[in-house]
């Protein structure tokens, strides 16, 4: 007689096997990331001997082609002209960098790159492959990815002219250093670099390069002094946990009195930021620039910052409180100051940013000077609390543009433009491209003023990877955002935002607009949704027509000459309600998966969203023959397998794929479960389908989100 199964045993032998697989899979990453080193040195010992061999080839190579160039067919510049072939470099690693960072494709992209680096005898490719993999290694900030980045960033710094190039390799080779503990290394090629050019970018990258506060203060200050700013010092008079929040300047002398200023709203969004609120309000209440009306909205705050600005009030008359009723997010709290403003200009201070005290007076006389301009942006540099200086993912400068730091006119821009878009996040480029539509690109101005804001960026978050963040590209929601209101700017008659949307101008993902939401659908697309797929598209529209909600999520085959936007007939059917895209960091769930073609999982890729399913179809449409690396059944099984949590059905698209994938993957069918009848495009055999799977319309209560903060 079989002994009963005690489940609680076997729920903790599982445990344990998915404890040691997961083990396993960090082991194997760390040996990847080990060969891959030992790798980049082995091939970069082999580089000189596979280029003695190239300028061979090329040699014969051209003498072969002048007739060609003599004649006109081809451009003559391809010849002669360094910087058309620098460029011509450039466009080729275009795609590679969109697959890099935009959709995810990291191992596959960096392999291409790595395959440019050393197997190519066109040194500018060569260059610019390495000034990539350098770049993309030294954004990591970590040891092992500071020792890769060296080797990259040697390579494409070997010869290089172009001064501007030059110094962001510097810049990022001695970061590098700095990582590896190597300053004084770091140091000495700064101080090179500014023998041949002085820079405030490497005066910066110095200052990070000093352990010594005073130090990095010094150089800080050398660049405020390039810009005829007043200099910093560290007020210890001012009580703080860090250096940032003692951060000041002396004195400077007024030159006007307030009366003959014209006012400037000062708009500081506020949620959670008692600790920091002050920074930012003593900064604004020692601007040159007088007339102020300084407007913070305190979004819901569980903390004490209500309080904390109730007492800077207290100080300064020229504060103001105003509160909303819900957590909304930092563009419905700055449309409510927005909405009661009274200056002339508007601008933007985040509630724990420090701004200089010539900050609003440089960008009021801009506009005062030159009325015809709508809007302008100053710069900023961001610090961490001890006053180390971030790129936050820019290719070797710490100081530009700062998209918050914006004023306005306010009345023009109120009448013919509106109100920033109510999203959690990733407005302010939106708000610009509105102005710059309806004013004109010229009249809406990036000064090149230095830093005059220091953002404070915690050094406990540098490494740290928000889904939903900026790091110097778009990826994920920030990425659909861009692409949705781009359409919507292209077709729309009107671009006006009144201060409260009855309805939304466009469809953005959940995440932009409800915190934490696990985002509940009944039929979820996986697919390469860059190209129309006119079956798909007849799915939705039934699935729309008898209401039925459908998730699309964007993964993609890794095709070079493929573009990176969604289609546009695609993006026609995405209304944000019953059809939605769903992207990298939402939590999803779904009654029913269907993948209109497995080649989608061949490749590794990040930025796509946690998905639960009930049930997972594939469908087949295409068999590669046996041994394609370009495409291997088994693999892209595994990799739905561990997508999906669990097994998919696979349906072949027709017979004739059926007899295909018998004769030519007899040897990989046993890795995924085939079903034993054919997709049917047919409605009628559709609609069986979903009634089979038991997927209703509308099976998900409304409301049913879970808080995912945690």
């Amino acid at each position: 007689m079989k002994q009963p199964i005690d489940k609680t045993e076997l729920h903790t032998r599982l445990q344990h096997a998915e404890e040691e697989l997961d083990t396993k899979r960090k082991e194997e990453a760390a040996l990847k990331e080990t060969y891959r080193r030992y790798k980049s040195a082995f091939l970069f010992a082999e580089t000189l001997k596979q280029k003695a061999a190239g300028w061979k080839k090329d040699g014969i190579s051209l003498a072969k082609a002048v007739p060609s160039y003599a004649l006109g067919r081809r451009n003559i510049k391809k010849l002669y002209s360094t910087s058309y072939k620098q460029k011509d470099a450039i466009n080729q690693l275009k795609p590679v960098k969109t697959y890099l960072y935009d959709l995810g494709f990291e191992e596959r992209a960096l392999s291409n790159l790595q395959d440019m680096l050393y197997q190519s005898n066109n040194k500018y490719l060569v260059k610019a492959a390495a000034w990539e993999l350098g770049f993309w290694f030294a954004n990591k900030l970590t040891p092992n990815s500071a020792e890769q980045a060296v080797i990259y960033l040697e390579i494409a710094l070997e010869g290089e002219q172009n001064i501007d190039v030059r110094r962001r390799i510097i810049i990022l080779l001695a970061e590098a250093y700095k990582i590896l503990g190597q300053h004084a290394k770091g140091i000495q090629l700064i101080k090179e670099a500014l023998k041949q050019a002085q820079h405030p970018d490497l005066l910066l990258a110095l200052a990070n390069l000093c352990r010594k506060q005073e130090d990095r203060l010094y150089w800080i200050n050398e660049v405020l002094h390039a810009y005829q700013l007043e200099p910093l010092y560290i007020n210890n008079e001012i009580s703080g946990a860090y250096l940032y929040d003692q951060l000041d300047t002396h004195p400077i002398q007024i030159k006007e009195e307030q009366n003959e200023q014209p006012k400037i709203t000062v708009i500081i969004p506020a949620y959670n930021s008692e600790s920091g609120i002050s920074v930012a309000l003593r900064s604004l209440t020692k601007q040159t620039w007088t007339n102020l009306e300084i407007i913070v909205v305190d979004d819901c705050s569980p903390d004490h910052t209500a309080a904390v600005v109730k007492e800077w009030m207290q100080q300064d008359g020229r504060i103001k409180l105003l509160q909303t009723e819900t957590n909304s997010g930092p563009y419905v709290a700055r449309n409510i100051a927005l909405q009661q403003a009274t200056g002339e200009f508007v601008t933007i201070n985040d509630a724990d940013d420090w701004s200089h005290p010539q900050k609003i007076e440089i960008q009021a006389r801009h506009l005062l000077e030159n009325p015809s301009v709508i809007a302008n942006t100053s710069e900023h540099a961001r610090l961490t609390e001890d006053l180390y200086l971030y790129r936050r993912g820019m290719p070797g400068k710490y100081i530009f543009s700062n998209m918050s730091s914006i004023m306005f006119q306010r009345i023009p821009v109120l009448e013919k433009v509106g109100y920033w878009d109510a999203v959690r996040f990733a407005a302010d480029s939106e708000f610009k491209k509105r102005l710059a539509l309806t004013f004109g690109t010229e009249q809406v101005k990036d000064l090149p003023t230095g830093p005059l804001s220091f953002p404070m960026q915690s050094s406990g978050s540098l490494t740290g990877n928000s889904s939903f963040g900026y790091n110097g590209f778009l990826m994920g929601a920030r990425k659909e955002y861009a692409e949705a209101h781009n359409r919507m700017h292209q077709q729309a008659k009107g671009i006006y935002f009144p201060y409260q949307q009855q309805k939304r101008p466009f469809a953005v993902p959940k995440p932009m607009l409800e915190k934490g939401a696990r985002h509940q659908v009944d039929v979820a697309y996986i697919a390469d949704f860059r190209q129309y797929d006119a079956e798909i598209g007849k799915e939705i529209k039934w699935l729309k027509e008898n209401g039925f909600t459908v998730g699309l999520i964007q993964r993609g085959i890794y095709d070079l000459k493929q573009s990176k936007f969604i289609h546009h007939k695609v993006r026609d059917f995405v209304d944000g309600e019953q059809v939605c895209m769903l992207v990298y960091g939402e939590k999803a769930e779904a009654q029913l998966t269907i993948i209109k073609n497995p080649l989608i999982f061949q490749e590794k890729q990040r930025y796509v969203p946690e998905l639960k399913t009930t049930a997972a179809k594939v469908i087949i449409n295409k068999i590669p023959k046996k041994n394609n690396p370009e495409y291997n059944m088994r693999q892209c099984a595994m990799r739905l397998h561990r997508y999906l949590g669990q097994a998919a059905a696979w349906y072949p698209a027709s017979i004739e794929i059926r007899e295909q994938l018998i004769e030519e993957q007899s040897h990989s069918l046993r890795y995924y479960p085939v079903a034993a009848s054919n997709w049917i495009e047919e409605e009628q055999a559709f609609r069986k389908m979903l009634k089979d799977n038991f997927v209703v319309p509308g099976k998900w209560k409304e409301g049913g989100h879970e808080d995912a903060r945690g």
